[in-house]
């Protein structure tokens, strides 16, 4: 029985866990006057909120991502510190945001999306561009935390925010394209990093303060944009910049979008949601939570420090700065045919866990041979396996994150359980960044062989998770369906 099938009958038999959703006599009055008309309204709403969350996403990788690209400039020198000091910050930044996960998804059910995601575009935009200007190592540390703190709760937040726009079964694929956002910025800031690293010594600024200063400034300018233009709520289509003039859907489409979600999820009819402590515990105290949090903080240990020194690593193949990060965005651009393959396979099939299995099937294999590259082979030979070792990128962690969110059977243990997931990311990039260390360059054969063991436990942890699923399966829902027969 696949994935959608095992939630629809859970729901036809009454399952309840923690709470309770509105009453029949509430629900009465929505009655499916809709058909053909969904798949329409449905692609309007794609169109619409999908490429306003991932070009928000793309400012938030943008700048916590943009070390990579700096590394390959003088920041070292010219801040007097080693590569080992910048891992700290990025340990710091990770810290931060880990921090305020779940604060400020509290916070964002008691203010609404739109307030609470847009102001913290324009606070972590501000600690980006000032980045730009620092003097000293603690300086450099102070704005590494500053921007995890306002970072913080992005992620889950966005998620929660675009799961309310849609049925169970339509969330694989949405969350596979928010996180473009993020794979975009990747690729795409290597060759914007690219571009203004030519630029050091203008005005007086080496290039890695360009990096900052611009890219900083971008951010803003989203951060605007998103502020005016994101819709407030599911089915409310009217943005800032209308003032209540003009909104994104018809009277009509509202409708749809409106009953068509509470039809497929009645406790979406609950809008804004108080978490209490007593919800954030009966999240974490579940152990089917807690493996899907595992795999990503494991498997995405090992991506993060390949990740960070991937440009450094093209580099010293004996290609320049510029060269080398515009080399490191080719596997990300790859990367998102090869998502999109199989969030689609997965919506389609309504099995989610073999296709987290499968991203990390190619980890396992790829790190494998990059360990194993000989040094003698030629430039090309040796980057080559450098890009299909980042082809798969994230893959698992996004494709889990949609599993994970499937089985989530209340509004509060969907946002706690999206801020725990994308906690356990930024505890893995914690763990990254110390993985490659100033000592074992520029081969790095030591942080090879920990990528290669981190990427083995995390395929046998995602495998273990996919046996229990199918054997809870195949014992649990049958019998639910006969004790709700009898």
């Amino acid at each position: 029985m696949a994935d959608q099938e095992i939630f629809d009958e859970r729901h036809r038999i009454g399952e309840q866990v923690n709470d309770s959703p509105p009453s029949e006599s509430e629900l009465d009055h929505i009655v499916k006057d809709w058909d053909v008309e969904e798949s329409a309204v449905r692609r309007k709403v794609d169109f619409i909120l999908i490429p306003i969350l991932a070009v928000a996403f793309f400012a938030l990788q943008m700048d916590r991502g943009n070390i990579s690209a700096v590394l390959t400039s003088t920041i070292t020198k010219d801040l007097n510190i080693t590569t080992n000091q910048i891992n700290i910050g990025s340990q710091l930044l990770s810290a931060g945001i880990v921090l305020s996960e779940i604060p400020s998804n509290i916070i964002m059910q008691r203010i609404g999306p739109r307030v609470w995601l847009s102001g913290q575009l324009f606070a972590w935009g501000l600690v980006a561009t000032f980045q730009a200007f620092v003097q000293s190592y603690p300086g450099y540390l102070v704005t590494r935390i500053l921007l995890g703190f306002c970072e913080g709760g992005f992620i889950p937040g966005a998620l929660y925010y675009l799961s309310t726009w849609y049925k169970k079964d339509e969330t694989s694929l949405r969350t596979s394209l928010f996180f473009y956002g993020q794979m975009f910025a990747s690729a795409t800031s290597s060759l914007i990093s690219a571009g203004l690293l030519q630029m050091n010594g203008t005005h007086g600024m080496e290039g890695w303060r360009w990096v900052f200063l611009v890219e900083g400034l971008i951010t803003l300018f989203i951060a605007i944009a998103f502020t005016l233009i994101v819709p407030p709520s599911a089915g409310d289509g009217r943005p800032l910049i209308a003032f209540g003039r003009w909104s994104y859907f018809t009277e009509r489409e509202s409708h749809i979008i409106r009953n068509r979600v509470l039809l497929d999820d009645p406790l979406k009819a609950k809008g804004h949601i108080q978490i209490s402590g007593s919800d954030i515990w009966q999240t974490v105290k579940q152990p089917r939570i807690l493996q899907h949090v595992f795999v990503t903080l494991v498997a995405m240990s090992g991506f993060s420090g390949l990740t960070q020194y991937t440009p450094s690593m093209i580099k010293s193949l004996g290609f320049g700065a510029v060269r080398a990060n515009a080399l490191a965005s080719v596997p990300v651009y790859s990367s998102m045919v090869w998502l999109i393959a199989l969030s689609f396979a997965a919506d389609k099939t309504r099995h989610r866990g073999p296709f987290v299995l499968l991203a990390i099937t190619w980890n396992v294999i790829s790190y494998a041979f990059l360990r194993r590259s000989n040094p003698h082979d030629s430039q090309w030979h040796r980057y080559g396996v450098i890009a299909v070792a980042n082809i798969s990128y994230c893959s698992m962690h996004i494709l889990n994150v949609g599993w994970l969110s499937f089985y989530c059977r209340t509004p509060q243990e969907r946002s706690v359980a999206m801020a725990l997931v994308v906690m356990a990311a930024n505890c893995a990039g914690i763990a990254g960044s110390q993985i490659f260390r100033t000592s074992d360059a520029p081969k790095y054969l030591h942080g090879l062989t920990a990528i290669c063991s981190i990427a083995g436990a995390s395929w046998i942890l995602t495998f273990v998770l996919c046996v229990q699923y199918y054997f809870h399966r195949q014992k649990a829902v049958p019998s639910d369906i006969a004790e709700a027969k009898s």
